[in-house]
């Protein structure tokens, strides 16, 4: 019923009057002939505009008006559109114009509702709900696509401005109906075939069910990042662009912790396999007896993967664990011998070498010699990871009453406790009643990361890991070549620098006198500005501090135990490490000891024995760093995870 005859557009300050683009107009004239219309209506396909319209003529065979826009800004001028209803019944076409535009605009708002109820049963994890808002999405998508095979809106689709804007409103519904086929619909087949529930079979995991959800995320993740681009380019007309947004957060919030457990990814799916039998240790190492690569290792349990299930077994005494003398297998090196001393006889002090994939070799062949299990790998904590994870799985009591929590996990474990039972008064028995409730800290913490383990919380445990691998308080060893890899590539194997192009020097210390002094150290290195050298290598002035912060009141409310054999002052092993492809030089010390200079992985390396750091006193040690030539990346640190941020 409708159609336009022809239109002329006008712009005033267009001297010259010529026909310009529609979406630049402020006023327009309609010559139309007048026995085809008794009223003229306009529908403005835009908020806040005004339109005034005016007959200039008025002929026996034709009718003339011109069209005033009054609100039509600059902004706003670039997305008006106006449609014309124009022909016999004009009031009733408009009417149908009007409402048409409504329709559409009612039925987006319904789409972007059933896609809400589609991401909200995939949240709850419940397929029978996803299933049902896809199948409603669907309808809501198809009643669309049947409202623009109207003959109004096909006819609208000859103007190029409505046309730009149909094919944008059906792009969008392209990008709804993928979301629901490849991503929604798949996601509920995995529901059913391994819901959640199985997940968790008795004390351990299903590795069957947790290999099929990672498989899962790395089909849909591709597609969720194409779907959301493509989303977010597409341009709406009727002011809906704000739903664009809320279309494509909606969708991308389904693989929200998959990306940033991505990076981690193929070594979570190498640690975990297939589900063949695996066995690891999990080691975790006291700070307070600090050691060059975290600490003693006071306690260790074990992760068994038997039959695809994957439980975390109960941790002893190192004493009990590992072998009295380190495996002739492990073949001690006399560079070894040289820097660390004879600690690397005994495989639970290997830990005064940095390398902790060195150390974690030892302790796997020291488990297997006294236990004739073979080890596949070794993951190591610190009481640090321990307050993390207590942030995502509540608080643990321990036996004596002790209630631990994510304020004050480190605290307690590795100053409070030691001052509760290891004081000036302590009995001779305090020692292993203490290393007991360290043992029941680990077991605890993991039986109720297990028992309460929820997939939701899953990017904050990565959150934890990822943390962790950056201070050296989370590391991992593998005992396949090629699966280490993926343990280097995530940045938590714990080895020392092995890349030129991302300079570290290594900065340990290593107590060698029994106590629990570890504590009060801390080590803080300053570096300087680099000196770019003719031939493109770059200088560093580095300054390292070993200090000694224990204050005369902890002093004195202190037993041995925690005091060792100086009364206080810390005793120990320096180590200094050069990057890979560069050097060290100009060694200096604020004690008057010398450094000695050897090479252990090829990397350069100083070292000093029976250093000693009285209660509030430092040791300060400067030297020069040069890196490769042609690197530009700034010299970092890699240093000994000390608790110098949790007192």
């Amino acid at each position: 019923k409708c159609g336009v005859v022809f239109v002329y557009t006008y712009l005033q300050n267009n001297p010259n009057k010529r026909r310009i683009p529609c979406q630049k107009i402020s006023k327009f004239y309609i010559l139309i002939l007048k026995n085809l219309v008794h009223i003229i209506h306009i529908t403005i396909l835009m908020e806040n505009i005004t339109v005034r319209i005016t007959t200039l003529m008025n002929h026996t065979t034709v009718h003339i008006i011109m069209v005033h826009i009054d609100t039509l800004s600059n902004a706003s001028a670039e997305n008006a559109c106006l449609l014309i209803a124009i022909g016999v019944g004009g009031a009733y076409g408009y009417k149908i114009a009007k409402r048409e535009v409504a329709d559409v605009k009612q039925q987006a708002y319904t789409l972007k509702a059933d896609l809400k109820n589609v991401m909200a049963g995939l949240k709850a994890q419940d397929p029978v709900a996803t299933e049902t808002a896809c199948d409603q999405l669907d309808v809501a998508i198809e009643d669309i696509n049947k409202t623009f095979d109207k003959k109004i809106w096909k006819t609208a689709y000859k103007i190029p401005k409505f046309k730009g804007y149909i094919d944008s409103v059906k792009e969008l519904l392209d990008l709804v109906q993928e979301a629901s086929s490849d991503i929604a619909r798949p996601t509920v087949a995995v529901l059913n075939d391994y819901p959640l529930s199985g997940l968790k079979v008795d004390d351990g995991f299903s590795i069957t069910t947790i290999n099929a959800y990672l498989s899962l995320l790395e089909d849909i993740e591709p597609k969720i990042d194409h779907i959301v681009t493509a989303m977010n380019q597409v341009d709406l007309p009727m002011g809906l662009n704000s739903m664009i947004s809320d279309y494509s957060v909606q969708i991308a919030s389904m693989t929200g912790s998959y990306d940033n457990l991505k990076e981690f990814l193929p070594l979570f799916k190498t640690f975990i396999g297939d589900g063949s039998d695996r066995t690891y240790l999990l080691a975790a190492q006291n700070s307070s007896e600090i050691r060059a690569s975290g600490g003693f290792p006071g306690s260790i349990g074990t992760i068994r993967i038997r039959d695809g299930v994957l439980t975390i077994g109960d941790f002893s005494s190192v004493y009990k664990v590992l072998a009295s003398y380190t495996p002739s297998a492990a073949n001690i090196t006399a560079e070894e011998k040289e820097l660390f001393g004879s600690w690397m006889n005994g495989p639970r002090d290997a830990c005064f070498d940095p390398d902790f994939e060195r150390v974690a070799y030892i302790w796997a062949l020291a488990y297997e010699q006294k236990n004739s299990e073979h080890v596949n790998g070794v993951v190591s904590l610190t009481p640090a990871i321990i307050q993390g994870m207590l942030e995502y799985i509540g608080n643990v009591t321990l036996s004596d009453g002790t209630e631990l929590t994510s304020e004050n996990a480190t605290k307690v474990l590795q100053y409070d406790l030691y001052y509760k039972y290891l004081n000036a008064n302590a009995s001779a028995t305090a020692g292993d009643y203490v290393d007991d409730l360290f043992a029941e800290t680990a077991k605890a913490t993991m039986s109720k990361l297990v028992s309460d383990f929820d997939v939701k919380k899953a990017g904050d445990y990565y959150k934890v890991f990822s943390d962790g691998a950056k201070n050296r308080t989370v590391m991992m060893w593998m005992e396949d070549e090629e699966e280490q890899e993926f343990v280097k590539n995530a940045g938590c194997s714990g080895g020392l620098n092995e890349d030129p192009e991302n300079p570290e020097t290594g900065v340990y210390f290593s107590i060698s006198d029994p106590c629990k002094l570890g504590w009060f150290l801390d080590i803080d290195t300053e570096i300087g500005e680099p000196v770019v050298n003719d031939d493109g290598t770059r200088t560093y002035d580095v300054t390292a501090t070993y200090s000694n912060v224990l204050s005369n009141a902890d002093k004195v409310n202190a037993g041995n135990y925690i005091l060792g054999s100086y009364g206080g002052t810390i005793t120990g092993y320096i180590h200094i490490f050069a990057p890979a492809g560069g050097t060290i030089s100009d060694i200096k010390t604020s004690n008057g000891g010398r450094m000695y200079t050897g090479t252990y992985h090829n990397l350069d390396v100083a070292y000093m024995f029976g250093n000693s750091i009285a209660p509030g006193a430092n040791i300060t040690i400067t030297y020069k760093v040069t890196t490769a030539a042609g690197v530009t990346t700034p010299l970092g640190v890699n240093s000994t995870p000390t608790l110098q941020n949790y007192r």
